[in-house]
């Protein structure tokens, strides 16, 4: 299966949920979907230890440092898009986050619940504190509920459940131990393969009628929104983007115009009648004679239907003609397969990896080299 969903899981502690997701995705159970990284709410949660085991890029947003839940959640937000999450799991996540979070990812959040929703669940219902309740109640029967995450503390649609026996004589932590191992190690990986296998199935939009146009100062207030709207990783922090208006109107009058057709070719990538992207090849100083480095970025909700990689073919083609180019470049930082995708689908050869060639969020990422040449 070449094409995967991309999963971030969300942590608090020890991580036994996400260690059951990740032996799934070696096994073979959890075949549709990739974890691509595990963000903990608490710094030195044993779960990012079981996450750099596996070799899954690990990020803590602390709550404790966060000034409120604003913060918190952007912070959240900033790693998902760097990671270009599609499905969020939470697995022994102990924050509640707002309706403006899970209304942005709508059915692509799943959490399980350790007892048989609606018995046992909502606000101040989590880790023993549900295994006591279910105790105090005597009830003979409990277990384990996969459901998709809403506005409301446990309130979104089931998608799984599994009963578990109570016996005499349990304690809430060998009723949590016997409900771990006998439900939610089982139904959240499952859970998990439905849902990412249903997103693998559906019916994407299809591409809309693109068009390449040249940047005009008067695009300057749209090109600021498009910059500030669209997914940042690594490139704020390695060339100077345009985010206000004014750095816009800068970049547009003193980088794109003088150049435009001598040292480089600077398009907006316009579709549903509005700029939804930008994509550039440029000579870059450094470079070997008659050699470009294509660079773009799309607005995320644009991705996946195949718009980049038609802007790729168009301005490469556009660019070994007017710029009298022989070779073009491009490269892929390790967590955007999607950079890699529009790359590769567009015609360019993976030529070489820089191992550990840029720093980031406290970790170290592969760079991956292509190269198209004219034909």
């Amino acid at each position: 299966m070449d094409r995967k969903i991309r999963i971030a899981v969300l942590v608090s502690g020890g991580g036994t949920n996400l260690q059951a997701l990740i032996d799934a995705q070696s096994s073979g159970i959890l075949e549709s979907g990739e974890i691509v990284c595990v963000i903990s709410s608490k710094i030195g949660a044993y779960a990012l230890e079981r996450a750099e085991k596996a070799g899954i890029d690990a990020v803590t947003v602390s709550r404790k440092d966060c000034s409120g839940l604003e913060e918190f959640e952007s912070g959240i937000i900033k790693a998902l898009e760097e990671h270009n999450a599609e499905v969020i799991i939470f697995a022994g996540f102990m924050s509640i986050l707002s309706e403006n979070f899970t209304k942005r990812y709508s059915n692509r959040i799943i959490n399980v619940h350790p007892a048989l929703i609606p018995s046992f669940c909502g606000k101040g219902f989590y880790g023993l504190k549900v295994h006591e309740e279910a105790l105090k109640k005597g009830v003979k029967v409990s277990g384990a509920t996969v459901h998709l995450v809403n506005e409301i503390c446990d309130g979104g649609e089931i998608l799984a459940q599994k009963a578990v026996e109570v016996k005499d004589g349990d304690t809430p932590e060998t009723l949590q131990r016997r409900i771990m191992e006998q439900a939610e190690w089982k139904l959240l990986p499952e859970a998990a393969e439905k849902l990412c296998r249903r997103l693998l199935n559906e019916k994407k939009p299809d591409m809309p009628e693109i068009t390449l146009r040249k940047w005009e100062i008067s695009d300057k207030e749209e090109l600021a929104a498009l910059c500030d709207r669209a997914d940042k990783k690594f490139l704020s922090d390695r060339i100077h983007s345009p985010y206000t208006v004014n750095d816009a109107a800068q970049w547009l009058e003193n980088a794109v115009m003088p150049n435009e057709g001598e040292n480089g070719i600077w398009r907006a990538v316009v579709a549903d009648g509005k700029v939804v992207g930008s994509i550039s090849v440029e000579r870059r100083s450094g470079l070997k004679k008659n050699t470009g480095v294509i660079g773009y970025f799309l607005l995320p909700e644009y991705y996946g239907r195949g718009i980049m990689t038609e802007a790729a073919k168009r301005i490469c083609a556009e660019a070994f003609n007017a710029l009298k180019l022989i070779r073009i470049e491009g490269s892929a930082f390790e967590p955007n397969g999607g950079s890699r995708r529009v790359l590769e689908k567009a015609g360019f050869e993976l030529e070489g990896i820089l191992k550990d060639s840029y720093y980031k969020n406290g970790k170290y990422y592969n760079e991956y080299i292509y190269g198209l040449t004219e034909k």
